[in-house]
Order: C-alpha cells, then sequence, then structure tokens
C-alpha cells in the first residue's frame, strides 16, 4: 500500500515560506491553530518544519529579535516521504512527528496526518464498518492465517490484524466479522475456533464509526 491515497494535496496545508520573519510566522501559526507548519521557499521546495513552540522559545527564553528569519528554527529538512512510499514507512516516520511531510523532486506535494494513519489501523481493524470483534490466539504460528481463513470460511471477515509476527511458539490475531449473528449463535463460532486450537481472548460486538 503506497500512501498517495493519503495525502493532504497541498492546496489544503498552511505553510510559510522560510524567509519569513518570527513574528509573521508566528501570526500564521496563530491564525491556523495548529502547533508546527511547513515552511517552503519562493519555489515551494520542502525546507522543513517549523514549531510554536521554538518559536517562543526563542523570543520569550533567548529573547530573540521577531524581525529575523525562521531559517535558523526549522527542523526535519530531510525527513519526508516520496508520493510512492510505502504505508509502513509512513508509520515509522511519524511517530515522533505532528506530521510528516511529502515531497517529490523538492517540491512539496502534501502532509501525511496522524489521523490518516489512524485511519488505515481503524480499517485493518474493522472499526469502519463495525460487527463482531474478536481477539483470538494459537501456538501454531506457523500456517495459523491459513487454519484460521479455513475455519472461518463462511463467515465475512471486514478486518484483520496480526500481532506478534515472528514469534515461532504463539501468535495473536485481531479480527473484524460481519455482525448480524444471535447470541447463540456467536456461542456456537466461539466453540467452532476453540475446538481448531484457537484460544479466545476477547470477543465483542462493535459499532461503526
Amino acid at each position: 500500500m503506497h500512501i498517495r491515497d493519503l495525502i493532504v494535496e497541498r492546496l489544503a496545508v498552511a505553510t510559510v515560506k522560510a524567509d519569513q520573519s518570527v513574528a509573521e510566522t508566528l501570526a500564521k501559526i496563530n491564525e491556523t491553530g495548529f502547533r508546527c507548519i511547513p515552511a517552503v521557499d519562493d519555489e515551494d521546495n520542502y525546507k522543513g518544519m517549523i514549531y510554536k513552540v521554538d518559536l517562543l522559545s526563542y523570543l520569550y527564553e533567548e529573547k530573540g529579535d521577531d524581525s529575523h528569519s525562521i531559517n535558523h528554527l526549522l527542523k526535519h529538512q530531510d525527513i519526508y516521504l516520496a508520493e510512492d512510499a510505502s504505508f509502513l514507512s509512513a508509520l515509522l516516520k511519524i511517530k515522533a512527528l505532528p506530521f510528516i511531510s511529502v515531497v517529490e523532486n523538492g517540491k512539496l506535494l502534501g502532509i501525511i496526518t496522524h489521523n490518516k494513519i489512524e485511519s488505515v489501523l481503524e480499517d485493518a481493524f474493522g472499526l469502519k464498518t463495525g460487527g463482531i470483534n474478536i481477539t483470538l490466539a494459537s501456538t501454531e504460528a506457523r500456517g495459523m492465517i491459513r487454519k484460521l481463513t479455513t475455519t472461518l470460511k463462511d463467515e465475512n471477515i471486514e478486518g484483520m490484524l496480526t500481532l506478534d509476527n515472528g514469534s515461532a511458539l504463539a501468535r495473536r490475531v485481531v479480527l473484524t466479522l460481519e455482525d448480524g449473528k444471535s447470541d447463540e449463535e456467536m456461542k456456537k463460532m466461539r466453540d467452532k475456533l476453540e475446538k481448531n486450537g484457537f484460544r479466545i481472548l476477547q470477543m465483542h460486538r462493535i459499532g461503526s464509526k
């Protein structure tokens, strides 16, 4: 999965020019309500990110000049993704950032936000559709997914996420099945899974988001 479908496009992204003054930049950030925004040059080349906290620290702790350029306060100049980057690379890079910039040939194409990343994970858990959410485990890690999907061949799996990948001893799976079952039918499904070697850690209904 590539990130191009998750990008907040450039026209919707608030930015400042890297040569703008501290005062102008702080006013722009206050206007947007964000704690950090990207900085670009006159050709829209990505130049880094500017944080409100760094502007305030420069002004009030360092007694800096608010007419000076923000160039020396920019961060993460070398942290960005290409449009064809994988979802995993976005997930790993965004962890310590408020967003991750998407850059192609030096130009800012847009950003990926935490909300966009979370929407993909919600979809993997089946939270968008709702249904019957099950967390289960098996000591047979190898071949577990094939065995699980065979056991549930008559069910509509809305979402699935595997945990403990790489473990040779055990693996957990979180999956969401289409609802519409009675409590008795859910009990029968639990019994079927347990009969086939799966230990049910949690099983409950969830509503659609």
